[in-house]
């Protein structure tokens, strides 16, 4: 029996449904948010918060545009610390790196160069200083809003003061400096000598953000911290930016975020569509196998059967039938059979004697034709 033709039930629909108007709203959540950064950021780029490649108030571009302006070479350093070159006039900077991943080779790298005589300025909290160091000082949320130099390892005069955002400051250790502390005396900025080198760490990363360089004297105080002989390298592989990173990582956050959405409503999609348990549904009809070979089959039942004579027989009775209401009687059934378009077997096979399961096949191909030219 030839199944009935059946498609996606009411209950699929509804779920496709459901789904598309999900996706569709996700992705058009995403068009519209990505619209009102884009009109209100003034053509800025957005990114991670301290990154020297972002241009909005959280970012850090003007700090490496300032230097730059200055004559002072400056590079935004793309690989992790073990392969990029860090000679000993090099001042390495660290902004908002927080809880980023360094490995125990690249701890080794920083242990290397600042022995070898190396500076490295740290911007915000993070835990690699605990790592690089195991006496540091404790960062802690406290902070003040404005911050003066203090200590041998920095001019007083080299600044006045130097605004901050009230958060972050310093439990001090017994091997470090404070070198800015607020007008509570709170350490803001500590540093110390590692081998050769220079290390710096400043609780509050505000004045190294495009938003609070332009404060105050904070663009002085960030010069005079670091107080660059050579090269300048921002560490920007935990921002994100990756040598060869590959064509996820250009694409925005929000968008990458999107994309992962859109990946689970495909997925659950799949899921909605597939095959459950219990009678499926099809999505095409199921139309029976063709005539020939459908033919062949009941030939040969029949030829097993010793039926195929009977079967041709009553096929060929009906043929001939159908070319005889074509004509008046006495009129030629073959040159009939031919209008009607049969070729010489079919017609052979209609007006002869044999039974033979080929025969058969024609007879019914004959037939079939007279059935559609009758229609």
């Amino acid at each position: 029996m030839i199944p009935s033709s059946t498609t996606i039930s009411d209950e699929g629909r509804r779920t496709r449904r459901t789904l598309l108007c999900l996706f569709g709203g996700i992705v058009a959540l995403n068009l519209i948010v990505w619209a009102a950064t884009s009109l209100s950021s003034g053509g800025s780029v957005s990114g991670p918060d301290g990154s020297t490649f972002v241009t909005t108030r959280d970012g850090s571009a003007a700090v490496a545009g300032m230097l730059e302006r200055l004559g002072i070479e400056v590079v935004r350093s793309r690989l992790p610390l073990d392969e990029a070159a860090l000679s000993s006039e090099t001042t390495l900077v660290l902004i908002d790196v927080a809880a980023a991943d360094y490995t125990t080779s690249e701890l080794r790298a920083l242990e290397e160069f600042l022995d070898a005589g190396g500076s490295v300025i740290v911007a915000g909290a993070t835990e690699v200083v605990g790592r690089l160091l195991p006496d540091a000082s404790v960062w802690r949320s406290q902070g003040g809003s404005i911050a003066h130099p203090r200590g041998p390892l920095l001019e007083e005069d080299s600044f006045q003061s130097v605004l901050l955002s009230g958060f972050g400051s310093f439990e001090v250790s017994n091997s470090d400096t404070p070198i800015w502390v607020t007008d509570g005396e709170e350490a803001v900025a500590v540093a110390r000598s590692v081998g050769d080198g220079f290390f710096a760490w400043v609780a509050d990363s505000y004045p190294f953000h495009n938003d609070g360089i332009g404060q105050g004297e904070s663009a002085v105080a960030i010069y005079r911290l670091l107080d660059p002989s050579g090269t300048v390298v921002f560490d920007e592989v935990r921002h994100g930016f990756r040598q060869n990173g590959g064509l996820w990582l250009v694409i925005p956050a929000n968008w990458r975020r999107m994309l992962g959405l859109a990946g689970v409503v495909a997925l659950l999609g799949l899921i909605a569509y597939a095959r459950r348990l219990g009678p499926p549904h099809d999505f095409r009809r199921r139309l029976p196998p063709s005539r020939e070979a459908y033919l062949e089959a009941v030939a040969g039942i029949m030829s097993r059967a010793g039926a195929s004579a009977d079967a041709t027989e009553v096929i060929r009775t009906e043929a001939r039938a159908r070319l005889r209401a074509r004509t008046s009687e006495g009129a030629d059934l073959a040159e009939v059979a031919a209008a009607a378009g049969l070729d010489g077997r079919e017609t052979e096979a209609i007006l002869g004697e044999s039974r033979d399961d080929e025969t058969l096949m024609a007879a019914d191909r004959g037939l079939a034709i007279l059935n559609q030219e009758q229609r």
